[in-house]
């Protein structure tokens, strides 16, 4: 398949219905599937780029000043169709889907470096169509309606597969793996290898008289999750499934002090402490996160690691044992949770509170460890107020002090394959906080009206409120909304539905 043929099939189904791409995308299924799939799927590694890297990019290629292309933006709404309109007319380029792929793979990095000469030797080759659709997936944001679950359905129809098959496959492989076993009319294997990220499974804020009967209690940590592989080396994932294993050079050694020699995957916890042992706030992650000095992060936020599940245990798979038998494998290793099977619940919850910790989470006995799921076989039990992972969707400037930062965050929920709003947040930030999200926020800015950038969707807040209300015109709202912590290790893809808000009403 040809680069343009790719984009002409993303153009004909950019205001289709679901059941219509899948259609029309299925009937052009091509040879060259992998490349296809990869990119659909955005099964795409991390570029390091972001909106202002680029228009540098697009700027220094096509020489002209950032204020053409700003205003291009403004009048077309994103970067992709502001260069279809930009750009003259020229025939379209030979490239292939799999020579783009690698384009789109590329670590951006270094402006100067080589990434950005074979960026600019391909954008001048292009023609405005290509452009399109290659600056919409070269930025992670395609705008046109597909998703990874679009991506699924779409194998059903292509392979003649059950969607609930390729749902379960997807715990363990990548969309384009999967495709790939299909293709050879293979089923994808059941097995889980060590360096190889499972999606973890979710916990739910779930009504007290739905929790279950037969369950175990466990503190709540108010840290990061992180999943932890041990074969011949360790390796640490943060909750997008990236290796983050230099960041904690401290928790490689006490697991490598363990007398565990058997290989595993287990699912944890990281947060930080004081100097008594006791939890810290999470803001003080941010240190070992961000800091380039890691010995110096270290030495600013001192952490401890919580263990919980285990996925794996000397090569044998545990995730469809329920918790009970799992339990057996997990008592193994130290640094546990803390946990309770006797306390009663308010018992149990006042202790963790008491301790420092953020509340409790209600287990399940008989649940299986459902990979990439948020299930109520996970209740999480906090203080009584809502809290919601978000999504920034705008920012505006504040007055006086914090004139020349972004003070007032427009904030959404997910709901199919779009985005509602909740309203905004003002309150609950740091001066740290505005400066790095308002440097973040430039980066991503689609368009200005009135005083309210629009952003693209890539930041995550996790807020806090009294309540959530519904207007006349079915307008949500959060009363008194208050930030708790910015979700460096939370993809937008796993932020709070429109359901969730629901049921919180």
């Amino acid at each position: 398949m040809k680069w343009i043929e790719f984009s002409r099939l993303n153009q004909a189904i950019e205001g289709l219905t679901p059941n219509k791409k899948i259609r029309i995308l299925a009937k052009d299924y091509p040879e060259q599937y992998l490349p296809f799939i990869e990119i659909l799927s955005l099964e795409l590694p991390i570029n390091n780029l972001a909106s202002k890297k680029a228009m540098k990019w697009i700027t220094n290629t096509l020489e002209v000043f950032d204020e053409e292309i700003e205003e291009a933006i403004y009048i077309h709404g994103d970067i992709g169709e502001a260069m279809y309109h930009f750009t003259e007319d020229k025939v379209d380029s030979d490239f292939g889907i799999s020579q783009v792929h690698r384009f789109l793979c590329m670590d951006c990095n270094k402006s100067n470096g080589d990434s950005f000469l074979i960026f600019k030797n391909a954008f001048e080759i292009m023609s405005p169509l290509e452009k399109k659709w290659f600056l919409r997936y070269w930025l992670r944001t395609p705008r046109n309606g597909i998703n990874a679950g679009l991506v699924k359905k779409l194998l059903a129809k292509v392979y003649d597969k059950k969607e609930v098959d390729i749902k379960q496959h997807t715990q363990l492989h990548s969309l384009a793996d999967i495709a790939s076993y299909y293709d050879r009319d293979e089923t994808p294997p059941n097995d889980l290898k060590v360096g190889r990220y499972i999606a973890p499974m979710l916990a739910r804020v779930v009504p007290k008289e739905k929790w279950p009967s037969l369950c175990i209690l466990e503190y709540k940590y108010d840290g990061a999750r992180y999943q932890i592989h041990k074969g011949d080396s360790v390796l640490i994932f943060n909750r997008k499934g990236k290796v983050v294993t230099e960041k904690f050079p401290d928790i490689v050694q006490a697991v490598t002090s363990w007398e565990i020699i058997e290989p595993f995957i287990i699912d944890t916890e990281i947060y930080p402490i004081e100097s008594d042992g006791k939890p810290a706030p999470f803001k003080k992650m941010g240190t070992r996160i961000h800091s380039k000095n890691v010995q110096e992060a270290i030495e600013k936020c001192p952490v401890k690691l919580g263990v919980f599940d285990c996925m794996m245990f000397n090569d044998e798979n545990l995730m469809d044992l329920p918790l009970s038998k799992r339990l057996d494998i997990i008592n193994k290793f130290p640094d546990l949770t803390s946990r309770s099977s006797q306390e009663q619940y308010d018992v149990f919850y006042n202790l963790a509170i008491n301790d420092g910790y953020e509340g409790i989470m209600i287990k399940d006995l008989n649940a299986l460890y459902e990979s990439g799921k948020r299930s109520v076989s996970w209740a999480k039990y906090k203080p009584p107020r809502f809290e919601l992972d978000v999504v920034i969707t705008g920012v505006r400037y504040g007055e006086g002090k914090r004139a020349t930062v972004f003070s007032s965050y427009d904030i959404a929920v997910k709901h199919n394959n779009d985005f509602i709003s909740i309203g905004s947040v003002g309150t609950g930030f740091s001066e740290i906080d505005l400066i790095y999200l308002t440097n973040e926020a430039k980066k991503l800015i689609l368009s200005v009206s009135n005083g309210t950038h629009s952003l693209s969707p890539r930041m995550v807040l996790e807020v806090t409120c009294d309540l959530i209300t519904k207007d006349s015109k079915g307008n949500f709202g959060l009363r008194f909304p208050r930030l708790l912590r910015i979700r460096h290790d939370k993809p937008v893809s796993e932020i709070n539905t429109l359901e969730d808000v629901k049921n919180l009403m």
